[in-house]
C-alpha cells in the first residue's frame, strides 16, 4: 500500500500543482486547473471547484491528478448537501483507487450519518486496517456498531477511541457511557462517567449517567443523591423529574408526589403527571390516579409502559366493581 496516497498529500498538506510531473502540455493545463480547484476548495467556494471539474477531466489528466480531483469534488458535494452525488463519486473513486482509504472514510461517514451503519462498518474496518490508531475511524466504527445494536462490539471500539484520546474528549465519553447504559453495563458506565467528570467537571451529565447506572441496579436512594448533586450544577426540570421518578421507584411515593406536584404547579408536564398518577396508585388512591395516568401518556416509553399497565388494571377493577 502506498504510504501516503496522493489525496492525503493534497488535502492534508496542500501540495501545489507544480509538484506533479507534467508529461505534456495537456498535463500542464490539467495541473493548473487542479491547482485552481484546490484553491477554490480551500477558500470555501465549492461551486467554483465543481464547475472546473468538467474542463479538468476534458484534459484527460493522469491518474494521480484524477485521484486528487475526486477528493475535492467529493468534499464539495458533501459541503453543498449533494450526498447522493458524493456517494456515487466516492464509490467510483474506490473502484479506481482501492488503496486510498480516505475515500473509504468519507463514504463511511456519509453512510453513518444517513442511517446505513451496516454499510459504514466494513469501510471503517478498511481504514483501520491501514491505520489502526485513527481516532475518527475508531469512533465511527463504534457508532456504526452501536446503531446496529452490536453493543459489545461498540464497547471495544469506544474503549479504544477514548484511550487514544487520553480520555480528553467529553463528547466521546458521553457517547460511550450512554452506549453502556443501553447495554446494561453498569460498572463501565460508572467508570466512564468518572472519566467524563475529570474531562468536563462542571457538567451535570456525568452525575446523571452514574445515577441511571445505579438506578439500573436498583440503588434508587444513591441515584437520588447523585441527582441532587447534579441539580446544584444545573437546576433543570428534567433532572428534578428524574429524581422524583427514582423516589417513587425507591418506595417513597409521598415524596415523589410532592416533587411532581411542585412541577405541575409550574406548568403541565406529561412525566410529572405520570409520576403523580403512579404515586397515587401506589398509595391505593386509584380513583384519583386515572386522570394523571391519562395525562402522562407522552411521558416517555419507560414511564408510559408502567402507567399504561396501572391504568389498565385500574379500569379492570372499576369494571369489576360495576358488574357486582
Amino acid at each position: 500500500m502506498r504510504a501516503a496516497p496522493v489525496l492525503a498529500l493534497l488535502l492534508c498538506l496542500g501540495v501545489p500543482a507544480r509538484a506533479f510531473w507534467f508529461g505534456n502540455s495537456s498535463d500542464e493545463r490539467a495541473g493548473e486547473l487542479l491547482a485552481q480547484m484546490r484553491s477554490a476548495y480551500a477558500g470555501g467556494d465549492c461551486q467554483a471547484a465543481l464547475d472546473m471539474s468538467e474542463t479538468f477531466f476534458a484534459e484527460k489528466p493522469p491518474a494521480n491528478m484524477r485521484e486528487a480531483a475526486y477528493g475535492y469534488m467529493g468534499r464539495c458535494y458533501e459541503a453543498t448537501g449533494s450526498l447522493n452525488k458524493a456517494v456515487s463519486l466516492y464509490k467510483l473513486a474506490l473502484g479506481l483507487y482501492p488503496e486510498n482509504v480516505l475515500f473509504s472514510y468519507r463514504l463511511a461517514l456519509i453512510y453513518n450519518q444517513s442511517g446505513f451503519p451496516h454499510l459504514a462498518a466494513p469501510l471503517f474496518l478498511d481504514v483501520l486496517k491501514a491505520k489502526s490508531d485513527d481516532i475518527e475511524a475508531t469512533l465511527g466504527l463504534a457508532r456504526a456498531y452501536a446503531a446496529q445494536g452490536f453493543l459489545g462490539r461498540a464497547k471495544g471500539y469506544y474503549s479504544r477511541a477514548v484511550i487514544l484520546q487520553d480520555f480528553g474528549d467529553a463528547d466521546a465519553l458521553e457517547e460511550y457511557a450512554r452506549c453502556m447504559l443501553r447495554k446494561g453495563d453498569w460498572a463501565e458506565t460508572v467508570y466512564i462517567a468518572g472519566k467524563g467528570a475529570q474531562a468536563a467537571p462542571r457538567s451535570p451529565v456525568w452525575l446523571l449517567l452514574e445515577a441511571r447506572a445505579l438506578a439500573g441496579q436498583g440503588k434508587y436512594y444513591n441515584a437520588v443523591a447523585l441527582l441532587e448533586s447534579a441539580l446544584l450544577l444545573e437546576p433543570a426540570r428534567g433532572l428534578r423529574l428524574e429524581r422524583a421518578l427514582y423516589l417513587l421507584m425507591g418506595g417513597l411515593p409521598k415524596r415523589a408526589m410532592e416533587a411532581a406536584e411542585s412541577e405541575l404547579a409550574a406548568g403541565a408536564d406529561p412525566l410529572a403527571s405520570m409520576i403523580k398518577g403512579m404515586a397515587l396508585y401506589s398509595l391505593n388512591r386509584r380513583g384519583e390516579a386515572g386522570p394523571y395516568l391519562e395525562a402522562g401518556r407522552g411521558a416517555g416509553p419507560f414511564a408510559c409502559r408502567i402507567g399504561a399497565a396501572l391504568l389498565g388494571e385500574a379500569r379492570e377493577r372499576a369494571e369489576d366493581a360495576c358488574k357486582k
